[in-house]
């Protein structure tokens, strides 16, 4: 007992019993104090105890207690869309002399209220686009919820006319309701669009897209645009230029905002396209859309909308070059005519058609083909026998819905190639296998790369096929501590006849998906699905159409192979010590960076964000830099933001023969084992959406922000020594990695020290630390 109280209970037993004596009668006058008496004898000191147990730190995070759903800081309300409007049912009548637009506004599907102001009015009449302004407007909430009548006074004199009207309403001060909407009447004066609404919102999403003010209604796609952009006159002042002025046509400025060729206020806006412009399936598709992209001409405009001008055409050593700046940009008349000398490039198919992607894929009639073809193909692994020895994976492949020979050597319609050599195959494919901690795959056993699995090569002695199904057997890997489910890939690319006539070998590989498999380690039996957390790469290729990272162009459009390198026991530190490079040299202060999959996206897609537009919080002020030993990767919002990253080449290295232009890496040993002279690669990314809308990448109804800790394995913010193992690797915990990874900020230049935001995740869970079981510690502190 504490002292204190313990003098409370004494004095409250002392005075209990004064009142019980007190009963027989009065008490007399205290008497003097005695004097002191002699101090008693030393006792005898007891035995010496023994020892307590060591205190223990529990590894638990408790974010969900404030951020959960309905806590005082519900994460996934504060990650929550602004409201996505629709309207419907646009109608029209005159009331004269005035015109009466009434329509139905939706706000998140459900019927919206107390939408009162009107902020723009543009009326089209096929020609002319006029900026009428807002006097003449009124705008009614009608007794029906979500109904509303706009009265455009005076507007009865254009009723004979077929305009298209565009309107942008919301509610006054409140930013987010503002949306735009249309209506034609008495018909339409527009051509329909080449671009469907779904191109669009593959990857500008729901909200649709930003600009000008207010959003664009996703479900409209291009038409309200065309009200502006489709004219060929105006009567407003547009760029700082007096009416009357031509507007650009859509084609033009979509080519070229996807081309960072837009000039805004002196500075060219960069936008990082996720696919290639040549790919004109991308946003014109369907295909009735695609024929009619497909017919544009070559001239100066159509050309310079996507290259800017000759020099973004041609490499400065190309003849191409001088030969067109000697004809001037009269393009259609000078040579790109019937009878003329360049009469057979007269299309933009007719110049496009043939050339390759950075990823492989060969561009024919306005499509990748590596893409159109890969998705014909339907490559699966259909068993896994595990008998402590051999690992037997059986597999079957599909093309264009018939079964084929995965062990077929000599390429055909309709008749690819896998493994086997034939005109190049040999060598591209192969089987990779990691293994899961909780539901994780990070015990790759590969021993000096942290969390890296090993990978055993495909050829005709371990692959042998029958009956169109092939079955490759690779050595059982030992020693795979805590698993006991294991994922096999398979990795590789099929090939194909080649579309392109002037292809010297007839063959081209294409983008199949890669197949994976999971299985109970020691047995034959197929494992529990994995908990899904990205919606199978589907959601990914909406906006990296043929352009998803293939790594030697073997790893092709899964997220469930990718996850097999990229783990949260991926760290990179391993290639910064190979450079010789320690934390104080490094571009981002740190001994080493996590590749894991939400780590790195989140991370990079969040890179080119200043800050959030609803909050006052601006996000990581630092870059994200990936070290590998074929370049160096940095993404932030300005390469100011990288300390001491180069801006002029000063060395070469040698790639596939060439001898090619990099920069010495800042701070390594020319001596190392990795090259000190690579590729330095920045980017600044424009996320076309909003970092908040997390169902852009994330599988449907996939809400929560914290993950099971005995399922979701801790990240690896630091390796040990021991760069194959992961017992001495420093630890963040899953909840505050998956938070951090967007939100995150140091507090010095080195990243030596959270900043408040990350001392409040750390406070919830745990500094950065080792563990003596590591992630083991965890899942049984959690369980």
């Amino acid at each position: 007992m504490h002292g204190k109280f313990r003098l409370i209970a004494l004095l409250a037993v002392f005075v209990l019993s004064l009142g019980i004596a007190g009963c027989g009668g009065s008490d007399g006058d205290d008497g003097a104090p005695g004097p002191q008496g002699d101090t008693g004898e030393q006792g005898e000191q007891g035995e010496q105890g023994e020892p307590g147990e060591s205190a223990v730190f529990s590894p638990v995070e408790s974010c969900a207690v404030c951020h959960s759903a309905g806590s005082i800081g519900d994460a996934v309300a504060s990650h929550k869309l602004p409201p996505i409007e629709s309207v419907s049912n646009v109608t029209f009548a005159v009331n004269d002399p005035d015109l009466l637009v009434t329509f139905d506004l939706k706000a998140d599907g459900v019927a919206a209220t107390g939408y009162n102001e009107i902020t723009r009015f543009y009326r089209y009449d096929g020609t002319t686009v006029t900026s009428v302004g807002t006097t003449p407007l009124t705008l009614t909430e009608n007794a029906t919820a979500g109904n509303y009548t706009i009265t455009v006074s005076g507007g009865a004199a254009e009723a004979a006319t077929d305009n298209r009207y565009l309107f942008r309403v919301g509610v006054a001060g409140d930013s987010d309701t503002t949306v735009y909407f249309y209506g034609d009447f008495p018909a339409s004066p527009v051509d329909a669009p080449v671009v469907s609404a779904e191109a669009c919102t593959n990857c500008h999403g729901p909200e649709g897209i930003d600009i000008h003010g207010g959003y664009f209604a996703a479900v409209d796609g291009a038409e309200t645009c065309l009200t502006c952009h489709g004219a060929a006159d105006s009567t407003f002042t547009f760029l700082g230029e007096a009416p009357p002025y031509p507007v650009p046509g859509l084609w033009e400025v979509a080519h070229q905002y996807h081309s960072s060729l837009i000039v805004d206020g002196g500075e060219i806006v960069e936008v990082t396209y996720p696919s290639y412009m040549n790919n004109c399936s991308v946003c014109h598709e369907p295909p009735d859309n695609l024929a009619a992209a497909n017919t544009m001409p070559v001239q100066e405009d159509t050309c310079f909308s996507c290259h800017g001008s000759f020099e973004g055409m041609f490499a400065p050593t190309d003849p191409l070059l001088g030969a067109h700046q000697q004809f001037g940009t009269a393009c259609g008349i000078s040579c790109h005519a019937d009878g003329l000398a360049a009469s057979d490039y007269q299309l933009v198919t007719d110049v496009h058609n043939g050339a390759i992607t950075e990823r492989g894929g060969i561009i024919w009639n306005g499509e990748d083909t590596s893409v159109t073809e890969g998705a014909l193909f339907d490559v699966r692994i259909t068993g896994v026998a595990d008998d402590g020895t051999d690992l037997t994976i059986t597999w079957e492949a599909d093309y264009a819905g018939a079964g084929v020979n995965p062990c077929n050597d000599t390429v055909g319609p309709g008749a690819p190639i896998f493994h086997l050599p034939g005109g190049g195959g040999g060598g591209n494919w192969s089987v990779l296998r990691n293994y899961a901690q909780g539901e994780d795959f990070i015990l790759g056993l590969e021993p000096n790369e942290a969390g890296q699995p090993l990978s055993v090569g495909m050829d005709a002695e371990n692959t042998t096929c029958s009956g169109n199904v092939a079955t490759t057997v690779v050595p059982v890997e030992v020693d795979a501590t805590y698993a006991t489910v294991g994922r096999v890939g398979l990795q590789g690319k099929p090939a194909v006849v080649a579309i392109d006539p002037a292809d010297t070998d007839g063959l081209m590989r294409v983008r199949a998906k890669s197949a994976t498999y999971d299985w109970v380690i020691g047995t034959d039996d197929k494992a529990t699905d994995r908990r899904a957390i990205v919606n199978t790469t589907e959601k990914c290729l909406k906006c990296h159409v043929g352009s998803l990272y293939q790594h030697g162009g073997n790893r092709v459009d899964n997220v469930d192979l990718c996850i097999l390198c990229h783990n949260s026991a991926a760290n990179e530190q391993y290639v910064r010590e190979g450079m010789g490079v320690d934390p104080s040299e490094a571009y981002d202060g740190q001994a080493g960076e996590l590749f894991e999959m939400k780590t790195m996206l989140h991370a990079v897609h969040a890179s080119g964000r200043t800050a959030y537009s609803d909050l006052d919080y601006e996000p990581a002020q630092v870059p994200f830099v990936i070290y590998r030993g074929r370049g160096i990767y940095a993404w932030a919002a300005d390469e100011s933001l990288v300390p001491n990253w180069p801006t002029e080449p000063d060395c070469t290295y040698t790639s596939g023969g060439q001898e090619l232009p990099g920069n010495i890496v800042f701070g390594s040993d020319p001596d190392a084992e990795v090259r000190d002279c690579q590729p330095h690669n920045f980017h600044t990314p424009t996320f076309p959406r909003g970092l908040y809308d997390c169902d852009a990448c994330h599988a449907d109804g996939f809400a929560t922000l914290f993950p099971d800790p005995t399922k979701a394995m801790a990240s690896t913010v630091e390796t040990g020594e021991d760069f194959g193992g992961r017992l001495d690797d420093v630890l963040e915990g899953a909840s505050s990695a998956t938070c951090m990874t967007c939100h995150k900020q140091w507090s010095s230049a080195d990243k030596a020290e959270y900043n408040a935001l990350g001392s409040h995740a750390a406070q919830n869970g745990w500094e950065p630390q080792e563990f003596e079981e590591g992630r083991q510690t965890i899942i049984e502190a959690n369980q």
